[in-house]
């Protein structure tokens, strides 16, 4: 079975021990950027895969949302950013790392109704900010995390202002699964959580991997991406599966 997922720590740290064979599943991975995994989604094209919240909600007619594997930040998602010295002007185009995604979904929920987006590539967005290109971004990954080592200025914590609106964590991504093979979800999601529970075990194994595939190379960074999503609710959101859905929906796009 082909399982979709990207190129983050949050996921090579998850997914390792699968994509290194030291458990068995039969999955065949492949890498992508979460709009590039959203808009696939539109189409069904991977029986497994990783995708936003807000894809999630437009496509649950084709897909069932896993209750293992799902990336929840505890008031850690998405921020807003502007240059330094700038000030975030809502009558301007935002960029976005994807129309489909809980980034442009929490702005529209910020911003409290219709604002322009513009779609960047979030490898994009800080560098296109800095060179004036536009006033201001969303940013999510490992750059949330590095944004004033490029001259930007934080405009307002989206993430942050969710958890304080909603008392919920915030809803990044999630694991779903085509409903035309929806009966293997229970051992998916079994091995999905061995796999978690085997980096967690021993991170160390999972270090090589994680950087093979990541944007920035620090440590410290990686270590701050990873256990800021990959956490408990990474093995179950049951219990707050619904509430997700039902506050994300009023703002999804």
């Amino acid at each position: 079975m082909k399982f979709a997922i990207t190129p983050c720590p949050n996921d090579t740290f998850s997914y390792e021990a699968l994509i290194s064979k030291k458990i068995k599943s039969g999955f065949e991975f492949e890498f992508a950027d979460i709009e590039e995994l959203n808009i696939a989604a539109e189409n069904g094209k991977y029986p497994l895969t990783k995708m936003s919240f807000p894809a999630y909600i437009k496509n649950s007619d084709k897909y069932e949302l896993l209750d293992a594997g799902a990336a929840l930040g505890m008031g850690t998602g998405p921020i807003l950013v502007v240059k330094k010295g700038g000030k975030f002007d809502p009558s301007k185009p935002v960029l976005v790392p994807g129309l489909n995604t809980t980034a442009a979904a929490l702005l529209k929920f910020y911003a409290g109704g219709d604002i322009e987006m513009k779609a960047t590539y979030f490898r994009d967005i800080s560098s296109a900010i800095s060179a004036g290109e536009a006033d201001a971004g969303v940013l999510i990954h490992e750059g949330r995390f590095v944004f004033a080592d490029e001259g930007l200025e934080l405009a307002a914590d989206l993430g942050g202002f969710w958890t304080m609106r909603t008392g919920l964590p915030v809803p990044l991504g999630c694991i779903c699964i085509r409903k035309d093979v929806s009966k293997r979800k229970e051992s998916v999601e079994s091995l999905i959580r061995q796999s978690i529970s085997a980096a967690f075990e021993n991170p160390k194994a999972t270090r090589e991997f994680v950087r093979s595939k990541a944007q920035y190379l620090d440590d410290s960074v990686l270590e701050k991406h990873i256990y800021a999503f990959v956490n408990n609710y990474s093995m179950d959101i049951s219990k707050i599966r619904g509430d997700l859905i039902k506050n994300l929906s009023k703002c999804a796009i």
